[in-house]
């Protein structure tokens, strides 16, 4: 066999088998999707009484973060003078730039998920 025959043929099977590869990944993907029709448990609450419940709830949170930025200026004096206390410095050497959360390891979304499908399981 000459270079370009060994070449061909090496093609041709790399094409192959990425094509079986394919296409076994589509079938279970069918099967998958299929399986999850038959055992998904049915639930009760329908889709617009669901829209409407995280309408709800969007305007709530969207009321306390206005409540929470009012409040920023008392939370930063707050963490100021804790940490002047803690450094045993005045409080005139301590600036305090920005305040952010840190170590949350859930998504909003992920912790509203989890609500929702521990308040409809039980």
């Amino acid at each position: 066999m000459t270079t370009s025959q060994v070449i061909q043929e090496s093609i041709i099977t790399t094409v192959f088998g990425m094509g079986l590869v394919l296409s076994t990944l589509y079938v279970l993907s069918l099967i998958l999707d299929l399986m999850k029709l038959i055992f998904a448990p049915k639930t009760g609450v329908k889709k617009n009484e669901y829209v409407a419940e995280n309408e709800e709830r969007t305007l709530e949170i969207a009321e306390t973060d206005v409540i929470e930025k009012e409040d920023d200026t008392q939370l930063v004096a707050v963490i100021t003078a804790a940490i002047a206390q803690y450094l045993q410095s005045p409080v005139s050497n301590i600036k305090v730039g920005k305040i952010r959360k840190i170590h949350e390891k859930t998504p909003i979304w992920g912790l509203e998920s989890r609500i929702y499908n521990i308040n409809n399981r039980l």
